[in-house]
């Protein structure tokens, strides 16, 4: 419950619509006691009397009573409304903002799926608390509170049936709720696991085609939507016993109600005098009935409300643990916002592994590489190639050792400020719906015409920009369904390059492209050498053979050999297997 009173604060910077929409209601709540009120005189009095002018004038008040209810209610929708769109409009960007500072490592612990559940289902199920909160949750209440003081001001002895309705109905309520309260936890995990398969399968569909496992996957999203559906079927068929339960009780407490009414009536109570005759105060039962009516209508609400607020505690402590959750990657307190990189990268002996108990992927892991080198990095595959150059920016830390930048640690380096001086291309490119330049501009927002054309002719990613009517209005897709594996790649590479980076890290991002235009990037990236510090991972030594130094990893995440292309066939073992694969003993590049 803490939690959800936490996230009050989001409706609550609306007080103005809060304070209206609460009034409103509470007005509507009245008038909706008044007309039974009404109803007495028209039934016992003014038609006995055949009084038509005290019919006529409660008739009109009666009417004008309900044009206020009309008005004053719709004034609460209203304010409910934009209260539960506008709070949770809030609460989902403040969710986003925080989701974006998150770590890759607190991403990892709280995984994708549940991120996108949290985001989506459990947001939602916020702006349907706050609605209610307005509409009901304060409105219960008061129905109940009111309709006991008109019944009993109405009729004390009929107000006997509420010994009975009221006690059968709580009860009812409390075995209700104690039955589907935990049910609504799981509920929600089976939509994360939900999510986490259809996730999967949805950026997979190549795989999963080529390897002819639709149904395997078929049978894999049937069992987590097997088991969403029995957890959200045992807790709908518990909801779905509420409502003939609640009829029950409602239809009862109306025959009990006649029963007590025409006993008192016997017995010389409930008894109106009219021209000398004893008539039933009809009137008196009505109105009575109305006020039981709305007493055991707020006690439903009073469940529903119950209901919606088990859920949205569910829903608030998923939404407040990700808030909660502590980013392991902060900026210090004193860290530096003004650094001009000049590109030097210096390891001292670092260890690194991914979750808190996971085997470490790279080990005393040292070396130094000067402003303005061109560094290959090869090694087999799992040897840490791109988790070591994941360090660099800072998308993870080190277990052990420290990373410097031109003598300074890294981790006293503001985080904006280090990753803006620094564009990494993965292997797998990533690219956003919108269009050509809008990818582009991300690694430089105020970038002219001439930067796009500059980054791209870089990146080898003209040409294929020209082919298009639009050029770099041309819409892209969501990601990036309307282009070719190479021509995302190329959009990624030429995003880099408009960055102007003091460091460039390609993590074998021109393994998609063709021989031209890997070829055409290298050099560009060679021009470019003077101005920034590049490492390149890569499969094939026909990529970085040429570099000014190659770092070589082992299948134990420990260096092998750290030189030139020449000196490593002499030193190195790993590179000397991978060479022999790739390249005849001589080192001359064959043929592929």
């Amino acid at each position: 419950m803490t939690n959800i009173l936490r996230l009050f604060k989001y409706p609550l910077q609306y007080k103005l619509n809060v304070f209206v929409g609460l009034l409103a209601m509470l007005v509507q709540t009245t008038v909706g006691f008044v007309v039974p009120l009404l109803m007495i005189d028209i039934i016992d009095v003014a038609i006995p009397s055949n009084d038509m002018t005290l019919l006529t004038r409660t008739g009109l008040l009666m009417i004008g009573v309900a044009f206020i209810g009309l008005l004053t209610g719709y004034i609460n929708t209203y304010n409910s409304q934009k209260v539960a769109v506008y709070a949770t409009a809030d609460l989902r960007e403040t969710l986003f903002a925080k989701i974006q500072r998150l770590s890759f490592r607190n991403i990892d612990d709280l995984k994708t799926s549940r991120l996108i559940t949290t985001s989506t289902n459990d947001v939602v199920r916020m702006q349907q608390f706050f609605q209610m909160l307005l509409r009901i949750i304060v409105r219960a209440p008061l129905m109940i509170g009111i309709g006991l003081f008109m019944a009993l001001s109405t009729s004390v002895r009929l107000s006997n049936v509420f010994l009975v309705s009221i006690p059968l109905l709580i009860i009812s309520i409390i075995v209700i709720m104690l039955l589907a309260f935990p049910l609504f936890s799981k509920v929600q995990k089976t939509v994360d696991n939900l999510n986490k398969v259809s996730l999967e399968t949805t950026k997979s569909p190549r795989v999963i085609k080529s390897f002819v496992t639709m149904d395997y996957e078929n049978d894999r999203f049937t069992e987590v939507n097997e088991s969403y559906r029995d957890i959200n079927t045992k807790a709908e068929r518990i909801m779905a016993a509420a409502e003939p339960i609640m009829i029950f009780i409602f239809t009862s407490t109306l025959a009990g109600i006649l029963f007590l009414g025409a006993y008192y009536f016997n017995q010389g109570y409930l008894i109106n005098m009219i021209d000398g005759e004893q008539l039933p105060a009809v009137g008196v039962m009505v109105a009575f009935n109305n006020y039981s009516m709305q007493i055991l209508f707020g006690l439903l609400m009073f469940a529903m409300m119950m209901i919606f607020i088990s859920r949205a505690i569910v829903s608030a402590n998923r939404i407040v643990e990700v808030l909660d959750t502590e980013i392991d990657l902060t900026d210090c307190s004193d860290c530096v916002t003004e650094f001009d990189m000049k590109g030097k990268i210096t390891f001292n002996d670092v260890t690194f592994g991914y979750g808190n108990n996971g085997n470490n992927v790279l080990h005393d892991i040292s070396f130094t590489i000067n402003a303005g080198e061109t560094v290959g990095i090869i090694g087999s595959t799992g040897s840490g190639k791109s988790s070591l150059i994941q360090l660099i920016p800072r998308l993870y830390d080190p277990k052990e050792g420290t990373i410097l930048i031109d003598d300074v640690n890294i981790k006293n380096i503001a985080l904006d400020t280090l990753r803006s001086q620094i564009s990494v291309v993965t292997q797998k490119a990533t690219v956003f719906s919108g269009s050509i330049a809008t990818n582009m501009l991300q690694g430089k927002r105020d970038a002219s015409i001439t930067d796009l054309k500059e980054a791209s002719k870089k990146a080898n990613a003209f040409e294929f920009i020209t082919d298009y009517d639009d050029y770099f209005n041309h819409h892209v897709e969501q990601e990036g369904a309307n282009l070719s594996g190479g021509q995302k790649q190329r959009l990624s590479l030429a995003r880099a390059f408009i960055k102007d980076p003091k460091i460039l890290i390609l993590d074998d991002s021109t393994s998609a492209v063709d021989a031209k235009s890997e070829a055409s990037i290298l050099d560009a990236i060679s021009n470019l050498s003077e101005q920034m510090t590049t490492l390149v991972i890569a499969q094939k030594i026909s990529t970085i053979k040429d570099m000014d130094r190659i770092l070589v990893l082992d299948n134990k995440g420990q260096i092998d050999g750290f030189d030139t292309h020449d000196q490593l066939l002499k030193t190195s073992e790993v590179y000397q297997e991978i060479a022999l694969s790739q390249l005849g003993g001589d080192g001359n590049v064959k043929s592929i």
